[in-house]
């Protein structure tokens, strides 16, 4: 999948009191442990990690230019801080 396209869940889910089953997210990226995708909901403004049968790609390997802009300041988080023993 590319980082920025549309999907829509196809599953009920409940991503915080909210049924999320047909509505549009964001792609960000699999996670390689799980293979979940990382989603990202405007409805809510939340994320959410769904499994392949819980998603479908609206239009494969498009990312609209709106979303483009998006992703593009969405960052993994790092830890910058160590901690002294």
């Amino acid at each position: 999948m590319t980082r920025g396209e549309e999907v829509r869940v196809i599953e009920k889910y409940d991503l915080f009191d909210i049924n999320i089953k047909g509505e549009k997210g964001i792609y960000l990226s699999t996670d390689k442990t799980t293979g979940k995708h990382l989603v990202y909901f405007s409805i809510n403004g939340e994320y959410a990690e769904l499994p392949d049968d819980f998603i479908k790609r609206l239009d494969p390997g498009k990312v609209s230019l709106e979303n483009q802009e998006f992703v593009d300041r969405i960052k993994t988080m790092k830890i910058t801080y160590a901690a002294e023993d």
